[in-house]
């Protein structure tokens, strides 16, 4: 499959590189937390591209793409909005988990955005536990970049002790260490913002919201917070599946 990058200049300055592949209508692919586009796309990628010309971003704090000093959710999505305006006509958008959060937080500039897909944005509908937070940025100031990821896979998110071992005997773990700075201030982002049905009712774009049959607590109340308060939306249940289909399950996922 061949492939090339371009780079995008966001509204602070800020590089964001973008991968290109295949041909068709445009589908613009933002990953979440953790991650990077290759990891978290890599193995939909080809598949996709049969049928669409895919654009796979790397967020800020992502290599190749550049970060700034400063950081809020705002930032990533005028650099979302940036990627969207240089592909120009309609495009596609998928977006995983706090790609999907981001892309919520700036719906007003997406008008060439002809189909939204949010697979489970972390929307908080709850107040967050402040310490977990608070435990991660610690962990940054030490640089301890290992337990920076441990916290947030165990406390943030919740993932399962074994799961989490297995994750660090895998060839992903080092590439998630280079990521882990990212991870103190995505969550921060993640524990203090609220979205009120008000500011999603007014968006008129087709909107699907996946959600995997096996998610449960927040991530599923969001998508259900979600399908009621945009208008028209469709909630599509992936079967079998959780948080990331698109890993766990590649065929499933693309088709």
């Amino acid at each position: 499959m061949a492939t090339e990058r371009f780079t995008v200049l966001s509204k602070d300055g800020v590089e964001i590189s973008v991968q290109k592949a295949g041909s068709g209508p445009a589908l613009l692919l933002i990953h979440g937390a953790l991650l990077n586009g290759s990891l978290s796309w890599g193995a939909v990628l080809p598949k996709l591209a049969e049928h669409f010309t895919v654009y796979a971003m790397d967020r800020r704090g992502r290599a190749p793409s550049g970060d700034a000093k400063q950081y809020s959710i705002s930032n990533e999505a005028d650099d979302i909005a940036a990627v969207v305006d240089a592909i120009g006509g309609p495009v596609v958008v998928l977006a995983h988990s706090y790609g999907a959060l981001a892309t919520l937080e700036n719906l007003g500039r997406l008008q060439a955005v002809s189909h939204l897909i949010l697979y489970e944005p972390p929307v908080t509908l709850t107040p967050s536990d402040p310490a977990i937070v608070a435990n991660l940025e610690r962990a940054l100031e030490a640089n301890d970049r290992e337990e920076i990821v441990m916290t947030f896979l165990r406390d943030q998110i919740r993932v399962p002790l074994d799961r989490i071992e297995m994750m660090k005997s895998s060839p992903i773990w080092p590439i998630v260490l280079q990521i882990a700075p990212t991870l103190p201030r995505e969550s921060r982002a993640v524990n203090t913002y609220r979205h009120s049905a008000g500011s999603l009712a007014n968006y008129t774009s087709r909107t699907t919201v996946l959600l995997g049959s096996e998610t449960v607590g927040l991530l599923r109340e969001a998508a259900l917070f979600l399908r009621a308060s945009i208008p028209n939306c469709q909630l599509v249940i992936l079967e079998g599946q959780g948080h990331g289909a698109m890993l766990d399950a590649p065929d499933f996922f693309a088709a």
